[in-house]
């Protein structure tokens, strides 16, 4: 909930920048706006005020998911923010009851009731409503059209001071700041700034997964047995094709169908719906067959995952934190990235909050560090799948057979154990922490999983 209002020995500066008008800088500038006088958003694209794909964000017409640890974030930052949803034409979803997973040799899991849902909707028109909530706040201003160029730092003291930037007009303007938020998505601003001020750079963990995909807008879909979304995995390792229908506003589907190396979904839509007919099941032609679609189909590919470090570069200049993609982004097949970014800026605001005196000096250790402990575990739900493919490029866990091992058994007996299906679901969206799946009895249960299926292969007869 909103804090009390601020006075003026509370304010940290004048002015904080937040470089990137997408989730993470949206949310990232609702965590500052108590604290700093004025909070200035810059993003490179003129921001629309309707529900439009961007330029900025090339992922803007492939589906996005909001996992329920997301919206619990945002929810923090924007009280309602899940009704805002509602209202503007987001499809509320049970996490228990509307998602049909698909996933080989394993039995579909129960259909169960939870009670908090999440939201499925468009890219744009979430940072639509998001833009809304932003545009409430007094003293939060949004800059469209500015280019952001380098950040500047003070020669004696090596923080960050300026933002650097060219208007639409093509003027070259300086501003000046208290706190930059790296929201930009790449993060080369603070890589760069980091190098020029001759600091080391972040160590990075990366994971090649050479991932295609392309996406369509549908004007209907109709899932067997009423599902609200149908997700087919792809037969891992021997297959890596797969597809996603998931609703949208005003009655449409987004579909999204998916590939690594050579298997790249085509932009043909007859090829796009021969591909989709090639699932390992029919579930998502049959509930497509009979739509149209309502837009170009849209390819992108996504090569690495990246997660840089910052919290290691033990000088990290005052005045500057990354956020979001700048700091770890991820296989967009997970639908993590902006659920992160929106913890990220929850921290944020927790920090921002409950500290007194020179804040500043602390902030972006203390930040960096958590963040760190925010991301790890999504990396971890991401890595160890995506290490299944013998092409996947980077360090691979040592006990990643045994980890593989364990997702098959947990899966199984989630098919048949609504109370471990719970706790699946809400590790899968954030709310628990992976931990819960150390408990003594869930390891034994899973590892009985795991050898009833090895005397069933060896039982069945050759053949």
């Amino acid at each position: 909930m909103r804090r009390e209002t601020v006075s003026k020995s509370d304010y940290l500066g004048e002015r904080a920048i937040v470089v990137g008008g997408g989730i993470a800088g949206l949310s990232a500038a609702r965590a500052l706006s108590d604290r700093f006088r004025q909070v200035v958003i810059l993003d490179r694209d003129e921001l629309p005020d309707t529900v439009t794909p961007r330029p900025g964000v090339p992922q803007g017409k492939h589906p996005h998911g909001l996992l329920a640890g997301g919206l619990k974030a945002l929810e923090q930052l924007f009280p309602g923010f899940g009704e805002e949803l509602r209202q503007a034409g987001a499809v509320p979803l049970d996490r228990g009851f509307d998602i049909l997973y698909e996933i080989a040799r394993q039995d579909p899991w129960p259909r169960i009731k939870i009670d908090r849902p999440t939201y499925s909707l468009t890219r744009p028109l979430l940072e639509l409503t998001l833009r809304r909530q932003v545009a409430r706040l007094t003293n939060v201003a949004v800059r469209g059209g500015c280019r952001v160029l380098n950040i500047i730092g003070d020669a004696s003291t090596g923080a960050a001071t300026d933002i650097c930037y060219r208007t639409s007009e093509g003027k070259l303007e300086t501003l000046r700041s208290d706190l930059i938020i790296d929201a930009s998505g790449n993060g080369s601003l603070t890589s760069d700034f980091l190098k020029a001020s001759r600091r080391r750079a972040p160590e990075e963990t990366s994971i090649g997964v050479d991932m295609h995909y392309a996406s369509a807008l549908l004007d209907s879909a109709h899932i067997k047995d009423n599902y609200k979304v149908a997700y087919t995995l792809p037969d891992a390792p021997d297959d890596s094709r797969g597809g996603l229908l998931i609703p949208a506003e005003n009655g449409s589907y987004q579909l999204v169908l998916i590939g690594r190396g050579e298997s790249i979904p085509p932009i043909k839509e007859s090829e796009f719906r021969t591909y989709a007919q090639r699932l390992r099941t029919p579930t998502v032609h049959n509930a497509i067959k009979n739509a149209k679609l309502l837009t170009e189909i849209t390819p992108s590919s996504f090569k690495h995952s990246r997660w840089r470090h910052f919290s290691q570069v033990s000088d990290f200049p005052r005045g500057l934190l990354p956020i979001g993609d700048a700091i770890c982004r991820f296989n967009p097949v997970y639908g993590q990235g902006m659920s992160v970014a929106a913890r990220q800026a929850s921290l944020l605001f927790d920090l921002l909050g409950s500290a007194k005196g020179d804040l500043l000096s602390t902030l972006a250790q203390d930040f960096l560090t958590k963040a760190e402990d925010l991301v790890a575990e999504p990396w971890a739900m991401s890595a160890v799948p995506d290490f299944i493919y013998p092409d996947t490029t980077g360090v691979r866990p040592e006990n990643l057979e045994e980890q593989l091992n364990f997702q098959k058994g947990l899966g199984r007996l989630a098919a048949r154990d609504v109370d471990v299906l719970r706790l699946l679901i809400d590790v899968r969206n954030l709310l628990k922490p992976l931990s819960v799946f150390d408990d003594p009895s869930i390891v034994a249960r899973v590892e009985d999983e795991l050898a009833s299926e090895l005397s069933l292969s060896d039982a069945a007869p050759p053949g």
